[in-house]
């Protein structure tokens, strides 16, 4: 980890600061809690102004220099300023500084100067009011300062900045600069959480818990392999608010820290009204918008939890215990925290709370108490729900025989049960997708038919019947939800329905049925945990909406983390590795599958992991790593490989990888690989035709083959996307520069980067082969838009145009800018100080590189 954490996210704070001292102002105050960054934004500024040619100087104010006068200026005053007498030392310090400036301009900077003594406070006034220096000064929020330092910016002599923590985005980039890689999700919530932005909260964060051995590098990605304990430097920062408190007045935060939140009433109840007042007014605890009471920084609680004693620790989950017991009506997630109160405190748990608790810790990430909470109610006799939260915590761990054994078991007391319908869900699941048998499932699927309605039935059996009929499951289905349902066999069936339309090339139809039943998290059936990677899947692939796809994956993946559903957490990383990939966001897409790798590890419903292993494929082609496309391709083989089920779309993905391999090792071969896949489902599965074959397209294979067959494939298919390749394969059949280029903005439109840079590329070549030279450069411009830097590509070479003749030189990209933002040549020479002549003749330059003869067209 680098020694020194870069300053980010203070931009705004650093132009504001520049901007006060050019505008003339005496200085900049800037007010912050402590650990927010006041003092590394200070030394910033004052190295940008040294850069700029000024005299600096750093003056820190401490408790201890107070007690001297001018002692925080002893380091920068000659031996003949004198303290006793206040005007001559007013004026000698500032002669003294001049001196030293030798004409420079002066900036003096002064940290934590609320604890300036009064004569240096009356310095640093005289300074910036008469002797023309300009003051940087930090001061800590709600701390009395001087009334010198007060008169600097109360009259507005001096600007104020309040310095307010850092957002998450930037909080993220700060860690993961100094970690030199990127952060789970998990750990960077953890460090958000935290923190709550504070930067040095964060810093002192991963320190400790890299000196623990929590926070570890695993394939390339930072995660937590542990739950940190609290550094001690952290207690030092943090806990001085807890230091002198009596028992009484620690209290209300250390019932806190062991069940937040809690209700007014109930804390109001385990402790006093003047105690809890007294808390909130030292800052310790705060009342939330709901009225719940809360600790008023997540730290505290650590702190507190570390420093409690074991004997009062027992005591007070018990008291929380019981009153949380008392809630009318209990919430599942309320049975689960009295639960976990109870087994900390080493008592035993009423059985009436096991059932929910059990169900409640499985939402919650936790199977391993849910299988010990479900065991205990199955042996307390809870019946068939009490059988179905272990069986679904034994599936959630991978115990699929487990689970299976124990639905087997209580199969007799199904028939007319209100949970029969939630009983067949679970055991479909197990039997198909988990132990992968499907005999068992059919037979079992007979036997229930009296069980369900019709729709229901219907459900069930879909994902086996799609692969023996996918035309005739469609029709029925559709037949089916024609007729009157109520809305929950309704949801089921449609969001069955969604991947079988996926499958038929139906594209915009399923992503319509998927957007529409989008599961809440944490996913609370088995129809929820299919729902969620048919929206993304089928979100991603048809082209539709990608922005709302991709606010949705972000939503899902921050829930997910925060409840701990590693199901729901993997499918939206991939979903987001999927759309980064088709932006040509190669190293983000590869930090998305890492951070779905990690949580497949935990929880993988359906097998697909294959997702992940097929994205590095194609990243590895697109970056030409030949190398790269070895291990991802014998771990999806392998996968492929297994005696399981499989969904009906993984042959197609499949070829279109082992298609992606070939290419980057030897790319005719590839090609006619691609080519050859896409013809293999023109039949039955005519999107991944489409899907294919433009892949072959873009490898290299015959366009007017690839046209022939996407246009017998494309009838039936619909969705953006589809549109898209068949239209570039046409253009480029043809061999029409203009077509492929329109093609090329109509995938920048979608989001398809990627393949709008293949097609603006191609649309280059056309010209040169046409002898278009105009038409060429305005291409080759195209190209150089659409290529993402950093991203693990070079920009594409175009043969036959000189690659000197089309890049603009940094100027002409200046200039060409503020063209485009509608500035005259007039107006771009004054704000560069330039001449119009100058401004005339670069542009021209530029616009002949670009290939365009009107300035709008820039």
């Amino acid at each position: 980890m680098s020694p020194d954490w870069p300053l980010v996210g203070r931009d705004q704070e650093l132009t504001a600061i520049a901007r006060a001292r050019s505008e003339g102002h005496w200085g900049v105050v800037v007010s912050a809690d402590a650990g927010t960054g006041k003092s590394r934004l200070g030394r910033e500024a004052l190295a940008a102004f040294e850069r700029d040619g000024a005299m600096t100087e750093w003056v820190q104010a401490t408790r201890s220099a107070a007690m001297i006068p001018l002692g925080a200026f002893a380091r920068l005053l000659p031996d003949s300023v004198r303290s006793d007498q206040a005007f001559n030392l007013l004026r000698d310090s500032a002669r003294a500084l001049e001196e030293q400036a030798a004409g420079r301009p002066i900036v003096l900077g002064v940290d934590d100067a609320q604890r300036l003594d009064p004569a240096s406070a009356a310095l640093v006034l005289h300074l910036a009011s008469r002797a023309g220096v300009f003051v940087v000064a930090t001061i800590r929020t709600g701390e009395p300062c001087p009334d010198a330092i007060v008169a600097l910016h109360k009259d507005g002599h001096a600007l104020r900045l309040e310095l307010a923590p850092l957002g998450d985005a930037a909080l993220r980039s700060m860690v993961e600069t100094a970690l030199d890689g990127p952060v789970e999700e998990a750990a960077y919530r953890w460090i958000v959480d935290r923190s709550q932005g504070n930067p040095l909260y964060a810093r002192e964060l991963v320190t400790g818990a890299l000196a623990g051995g929590q926070l570890v590098d695993d394939r390339g990605l930072w995660r937590l392999a542990g739950r940190p304990a609290v550094a001690a430097s952290l207690i030092e920062l943090v806990g001085h608010r807890m230091d002198e408190l009596s028992g009484e007045q620690r209290a209300p935060a250390e019932l806190l820290a062991l069940a937040e939140p809690l209700r007014l009433t109930e804390i109001e109840g385990l402790t006093s009204y003047d105690a809890l007042a007294d808390a909130e007014a030292r800052g310790l605890i705060a009342l939330d918008t709901g009225g719940d009471v809360r600790l008023a920084h997540p730290l505290y609680g650590d702190i507190l939890r570390a420093a409690m004693p074991t004997l009062r620790c027992r005591a007070l989950r018990l008291r929380l215990a019981a009153a949380l017991q008392e809630r009318r009506p209990m919430a599942p997630d309320d049975a689960l925290r009295v639960v976990r109160l109870l087994l900390d405190a080493g008592a035993p748990i009423p059985p009436q709370l096991l059932v929910d608790a059990a169900r409640a810790a499985n939402l919650a990430g936790d199977p391993e108490l849910g299988a010990q909470l479900g065991e205990l109610a199955v042996a307390d006799g809870g019946g068939l729900d009490a059988v179905l939260a272990l069986a679904r915590a034994n599936a959630i761990r991978g115990r699929f025989d487990e689970a299976e054994a124990a639905l087997d078991a209580v199969e007799a007391e199904v028939p007319g049960h209100p949970a029969a319908v939630a009983y067949l869900e679970q055991r479909v699941r197990i039997l198909y997708w988990g132990i992968g048998d499907r005999g068992a499932t059919e037979a079992l699927l007979t036997r229930a038919a009296a069980w369900v309605d019709r729709p229901w039935r219907l459900a069930l059996r879909m994902p086996i019947a799609v692969a023996a009929d996918l035309a005739g499951t469609i029709a029925e289905a559709e037949a089916t939800l024609a007729g009157d349902l109520e809305p929950e066999s309704r949801r089921v069936l449609e969001t069955r329905l969604a991947m079988a339309l996926f499958y038929a090339g139906r594209w915009t139809d399923a992503r319509r049925l998927a957007h529409r039943h989008r599961p809440p998290i944490p996913l609370q059936d088995y129809t929820a945990l299919m729902t969620l990677p048919a929206y993304r899947m089928v979100g991603a692939e048809s082209g539709i909406d990608w922005p709302d796809l991709a606010a949705d994956l972000k939503r899902a993946l921050a829930e997910s983390i925060r409840c701990h559903d590693h199901e729901a957490a993997a499918q939206a990383a991939v979903g987001l590795a999927h759309l980064d990939f088709f932006a040509a966001r190669f190293c983000d897409a590869e930090r998305w599958l890492a951070e779905a790798e990690l949580h497949f590890e935990r929880e993988d419903a359906f097998g697909l992991i294959a997702d992940v292993h097929m994205l590095r494929i194609g990243i590895a082609a697109a970056t030409r790593d030949a190398a790269g496309v070895e291990e991802p391709l014998r771990r999806l083989r392998a996968h492929a490989g297994r005696d399981r089920p499989q969904p009906l779309a993984r042959a197609a993905y499949v070829a279109r990888a082992e298609g992606w391999a070939a290419w980057v090792r030897n790319p005719q071969l590839g090609a006619a690989q691609l080519l050859e896949g896409a013809q293999a489902f023109a039949a039955d599965m005519p999107g991944f035709t489409l899907l294919i074959g433009h892949d072959a397209l873009v490898a290299g294979a015959s366009a007017s083959r690839v046209a022939a067959l996407l246009t017998e494939a494309r009838p039936g298919c619909a969705a953006p996307l589809l549109d898209a390749y068949a239209a570039h394969a046409e253009a480029a059949a043809a061999r029409d520069g203009d077509a492929v280029l329109a093609v090329a903005d109509t995938f920048a439109r979608i989001g398809a980067t990627f393949y709008a840079l293949q097609a603006a590329t191609r649309a280059a070549a056309c010209f040169v082969e046409d002898g278009r030279q105009d038409s060429a450069r305005r291409a080759a411009a195209r190209v150089r838009e659409l290529h993402v830097a950093g991203q693990g590509t070079e920009p594409p070479v175009i043969d036959g145009l000189d690659g000197s003749a089309v890049s603009l030189t940094a100027r002409e990209a200046q200039l060409v800018d503020l063209a485009r933002q509608g500035l005259s040549n007039a107006d771009i020479a004054d704000r560069l100080v330039l001449s119009v002549r100058t401004v005339e003749s670069h542009l021209y330059r530029a616009m002949q590189k670009l290939g365009v003869r009107d300035r709008r067209d820039l």
